[in-house]
């Protein structure tokens, strides 16, 4: 179970813990157990009386534990013991805020020890961790050599008291990212630090092993100068009857931003450290800071039903992925033990947490997010694929910038902030050039539609297309490369994909010009619009489907790959190949006519709809173009191999919902909103409960895949497929915004004759309540009425106001 992406916690507290992107805090395990996540010694302490061992707590079945309990909540988890020897142990494992002045990332956990037997008892506590290494894939060369460039280290107060363990790391360049472990224990209002220090995991162990080690009760006090991630922390106390302790273990890591550390840094941000915790109290008032931060970030949206299950996961566990999917991204997850840091598509995420963001008024947090993305766009328009503090990766996939237009209009769209666009922002390898975000999407819009495109006028797939499953040119030009050649790239293959999100980022744009009152850049975007659009229907349509690579090195052998008769079916039941990204970018970026769409539908019913979701491809062979594509390298069933890709059948069913309110034809629009109220519900993750040990999985957390075979849900986690269930959500509720107006447009599952849900604008809330009789009821062509606080409306907006009062929205479709 995961307490957070950044912090993997098990039933025992154990686990590993990220700081930024793919830095280990505390180290993770290098072996092939996804289930098992960190180095067996993380986040676990003993307890020792009189001379011996009476507690482990990664150990329940321990004869002296007479019951133990585990709760795993939204960004923290707690843990209670009772001993047969009358002890009550609780744990509480959490990160802290980051407050000014201390560690970039730091988790911590809070021990509290009462003593509920009939008499005074002496005992030591000792907790041990496993730092992780500064240079993860130096493992792979030499596990020696990463052993013996490392020694143990230690940070004193004035007094010499032990404030922290720090292990260094000889190269200069490996000191970038400072680990450290500290103790804090209490007790009678009184601090104090810790008394014993073991630091080899070998010399902690002895002959005996992590349950019951050999030098548990008196640590060696040594800094070892081999390998010495491991960390003992000891200290002893008496506890008379009721009495109780507190033992706080912090582990984090102090960064310079990709430079080396400096010592004063580290002793600046260590003893601060102490200063804001010198009382017991200090660390609740930190935890209850970030309750409450945490409470009001998901009142965004409270959703009421009859389905317990249902509200408790909208209301509590969606949004708070969501949270952490905008942060982490794909730098941390049970798959991952280095290298991926933050990708640029997945800006994606921004997109629904945004909103989160609004209701709490942090429209300038929004802007602070964006600009990440917006300065990691380089001046030719292309983009760095990965970055934290550094980027990576420049200009090897076309679709990367696209996805920054569309966040920045989700932005204005809602905020009015017009002069957002007009704020300058750093440009990347420009020798400290500065451009507007305007420019830079402008730069985008010309990089992807004019330079990096193919002989029919779209987007190279470059590298390979979205979610890196199809790789089709070897031979591809990165950005730089293009940089000095002048297209279009004739050989070189077409994404449609990447067409339609050039599409729909030029729609985007249009709106986002005319704001600017840019006349003749407008001009300049409708005729791109009209060429892609023609380009779109002439080369893409293929009679049943859109396809999904346009070919142009074959001649008039291979020219396509995705629709009927493409000619790469493995299956001989089906005369072609299906993609179900083309159908949803079709819909989503208004290219798709209605004829399309239901043509679409009906191959999507056929070749995608499994019983367990929508494959995101149909039985494909793609051996006669490429021997290294993506998609070959899973079984069938699993993954972009014909799996089910819970991301991208969430942005089927957001085109689905989209489409099923534009659509005239009834028939077509009910089938439309039948198949998306379907996919959603095979996609909520509680539904592992029903056969839990057949479908795996969270129940709390949205995973990437579905096997489409055998039914099981697939890590990761780090998946965008809770972003776009959000965005579904919204879809389906009819939530869109245009400033402070609430454009109210839902649609409901034809079932239900009732939804109710609350929605917060600053400090003000606005419960909604949509009754329809059953049936398909659809603003466009059904009666309905709408009020706002009892007073009738003339149409479906609403205005919001920030009056601090719970106004009630009343929608009654007759």
């Amino acid at each position: 179970m995961q307490t957070t992406p950044k912090s993997v916690i098990d039933r025992f507290g154990g686990g590993s813990f990220r700081a930024h992107a793919a830095t280990q805090v505390l180290a993770t395990r290098w072996d092939m157990l996804p289930e098992e996540n960190g180095f067996p010694a993380n986040r676990q302490f003993y307890l020792i009386e009189n001379g011996r061992q009476i507690f482990y707590s990664a150990n329940a079945t321990e004869k002296n534990i007479k019951s133990a309990t585990c709760r795993h909540s939204s960004n923290y988890t707690e843990i209670e013991y009772i001993t047969e020897c009358g002890l009550q142990i609780k744990r509480r494992i959490f990160i802290l805020p980051q407050y000014e002045g201390l560690p970039i990332a730091t988790e911590v956990q809070r021990i509290t020890i009462a003593n509920k037997s009939k008499s005074k008892r002496d005992i030591k506590i000792v907790m041990t961790g496993m730092l992780g290494s500064p240079k993860p894939e130096a493992f792979m060369e030499d596990v020696v050599y990463s052993a013996i460039i490392m020694e143990a280290g230690m940070i004193r107060d004035e007094n010499g008291n032990l404030l922290a363990y720090i292990p260094h790391y000889y190269p200069e360049f490996c000191r970038k990212d400072i680990r450290f472990m500290t103790g804090m224990f209490y007790q009678k209002d009184q601090k104090y630090l810790t008394e014993e220090i073991g630091t080899h995991y070998g010399d902690f162990i002895g002959n005996g092993n992590l349950n019951y080690p050999q030098g548990l009760t008196k640590l060696s006090n040594k800094l070892s100068t081999k390998g010495p991630a491991f960390v003992a922390l000891g200290k002893a106390f008496s506890l008379d009857v009721g009495e109780e302790v507190t033992a706080d273990q912090y582990v984090g890591l102090i960064s310079s931003l990709d430079k080396e550390v400096p010592d004063e840094k580290v002793f600046s941000e260590i003893h601060s450290l102490h200063s804001k915790f010198q009382t017991k109290e200090a660390l609740d008032k930190a935890f209850e800071d970030q309750l409450s931060w945490y409470l009001k970030y998901k009142s965004y949206l409270t959703v009421r039903s009859d389905k317990e299950y249902f509200d408790e996961y909208i209301n509590n566990n969606l949004p708070f992925q969501v949270l952490y999917q905008t942060f982490v991204s794909r730098s941390f997850d049970l798959t991952q033990k280095g290298y991926r840091e933050t990708g640029f598509r997945e800006i994606q995420d921004i997109y629904a947490s945004m909103y989160y963001f609004f209701s709490m008024g942090q429209h300038t947090f929004v802007k602070e997010l964006l600009a990440q993305w917006i300065e990691k766009v380089l001046e030719p328009g292309y983009c760095y694929h990965n970055f934290f503090w550094v980027g990576k990766e420049a200009g090897k996939w076309s679709d990367d910038g696209l996805w920054l237009v569309q966040a920045v209009y989700r932005y204005v769209e809602y905020t009015g902030d017009i002069d957002f666009l007009k704020e300058e922002y750093n440009i990347p390898e420009s020798g400290g050039k500065k451009r507007s975000v305007y420019d830079t999407l402008k730069a985008i819009i010309n990089y992807s539609g004019k330079v990096s495109t193919g002989r029919h006028g779209l987007p190279l797939i470059d590298f390979a297309d979205w979610n890196d499953c199809l790789k089709v040119d070897p031979d591809y030009l990165s950005g730089k490369d293009k940089e000095n050649l002048t297209g279009p790239f004739d050989k070189y293959s077409e994404s449609v994909m990447n067409g339609f999100l050039l599409k729909l980022a030029l729609l985007h744009m249009r709106d986002l010009t005319s704001m600017l009152s840019d006349y003749e850049y407008e001009e300049e975007l409708i005729k791109l619009t009209e060429n892609l659009s023609h380009s779109l229907q002439t080369h893409a349509w293929k009679e049943d489907f859109f396809a999904r690579v346009l070919f142009n090195r074959f001649g008039d052998e291979i020219t396509y790959l995705g629709a009927g008769k493409d000619g790469f079916s493995s299956d001989p039941d089906i005369d072609g190949t299906y993609f179900l990204n083309s159908f949803s970018w079709s819909v989503l970026s208004d290219e798709a006519t209605e004829d399309q769409i239901a043509v679409m539908v009906d191959r999507i019913e056929k070749y995608l709809k499994k019983e367990n979701g929508f494959a995101l491809m149909s039985p494909t062979d793609l051996s006669k173009v490429s021997k290294v594509t993506a998609t070959g390298e899973y079984f069938p069933g699993d993954r972009e191999n014909g799996g089910i890709f819970k991301h991208a059948t969430m942005m089927a069913a957001a085109a689905m919902v989209k489409a099923a309110k534009e659509v005239k034809c009834r028939n077509l629009a009910e089938k439309l909103s039948d198949l998306a109220y379907w996919m959603v519900e095979k996609v909520l993750p509680y539904n592992t409960f029903k056969n839990p040990y057949l479908y795996c999985g969270n129940p709390r957390w949205c995973t990437q895949y579905i096997n489409s075979n055998t039914g099981e849900h697939v890590g990761p986690t780090l998946s965008g497929t809770s972003t776009w269930l959000a965005l579904t959500l919204f879809e389906m509720l009819g939530i869109k915004y245009q400033g402070n107006k609430l454009i109210l447009n839902p649609l409901p599952a034809k079932n239900e004759e009732q939804v109710e849900y609350t929605l917060r604008y600053l400090d003000s809330f606005y419960s909604i309540t949509v009754k329809k009789p059953k049936g398909l009821c659809r603003v466009k062509d059904f009666k309905y009425s709408l009020s706002l606080d009892n007073e009738i409306l003339k149409d479906n907006i609403i205005c919001l106001v920030n009056d601090k009062k719970h106004h009630k929205v009343n929608m009654i479709f007759f």
